[in-house]
């Protein structure tokens, strides 16, 4: 099992996301890997889409993902409740992290596609 990394539900299998985290550039330059769940991965991926298509300087802040201070853009994800199921709540994600979420959403893609073809 794992953990989403933003909504933090716990699944069987994440999609790995590589992240550059400014705080460990120096032991980890080419980035550290995060997991995603399909949801918040697909609710980055569309984040992502909708800035590229109208793009917005974003507002200064500290990065959920990757814990940089950059200018930021709202993603809306499910957050797992004891009471209510799930709650909606925004996070923030720095281009950079959307960028690779982006990247990482079409390699996933490609993958279970892939995958379907083996099985058929």
């Amino acid at each position: 099992m794992a953990d989403c990394d933003l909504c933090g539900v716990a699944i069987p299998t994440v999609v790995p996301v590589q992240v550059f985290k400014p705080r460990f550039a120096h032991s980890y330059p080419h980035g550290m890997w995060q997991g995603l769940c399909e949801d918040c991965l697909n609710a980055a991926k569309e984040s992502h889409d909708k800035q590229e298509e109208s793009p917005s300087c974003g507002i200064a802040g500290k990065c959920d993902l990757c814990g940089g201070i950059e200018r930021l853009h709202p993603v809306l994800i499910s957050r797992p409740s004891f009471s209510k199921g799930a709650d909606e709540d925004t996070v923030r994600l720095c281009k950079r992290c959307l960028d690779s979420v982006d990247k990482a959403s079409d390699e996933w893609e490609k993958e279970k596609s892939e995958s379907e073809h083996e099985h058929h």
